[in-house]
């Protein structure tokens, strides 16, 4: 039975999704709400909604593989100039989705407009455009390929 936790149904390979990265623990997707290019998302495969109901060692190993996203961004050129490394903890930090996650959010310079307008409207809830999903995959692709030239 499906759950009704859309990031629940993206770890279980019950929803379309560019997968960046998988194991046991955890797993990453780019954002179709992208508020930046190569937004990407990680998440627990078990369904908490705060990061703090996960034992240290899964909160730490969320971390980790958002750090080794972060690497695979900045060799693929997104990012140089900044990131942001972000979560929502709960309703009350602007969390619209109720299951655990982390951004990385490759930024460039004067972005901040266009930033701002879609940061806007992802914490109210209405997301903003949706990015094409081949430029998802392809954005996935490039970044599983980057992370798997070195490991951590």
């Amino acid at each position: 039975m499906s759950s009704p936790c859309i990031f629940c149904q993206i770890a279980a390979d019950e929803a379309p999704h560019a997968l960046v990265y998988k194991d046991d623990d955890c797993c990453a997707f780019m954002d179709i709400h992208p508020l930046g290019r190569g937004h990407v998302l990680v998440i627990p495969r078990r369904h908490v909604v705060q990061v703090t109901e996960l034992e240290g060692t899964l909160q730490d190993r969320l971390f980790q593989v958002a750090r080794r996203i972060l690497k695979a961004q900045r060799q693929l050129g997104w990012g140089i100039q900044g990131t942001h490394i972000l979560l929502n903890d709960g309703k009350a930090a602007n969390q619209t989705v109720p299951h655990a996650h982390i951004h990385v959010i490759p930024r460039e310079s004067r972005d901040g407009l266009k930033s701002m307008g879609r940061l806007l409207l992802h914490v109210t809830g209405l997301f903003g455009p949706r990015q094409k999903p081949a430029v998802l995959q392809q954005q996935a692709e490039s970044l599983r390929h980057e992370m798997d030239r070195f490991q951590e």
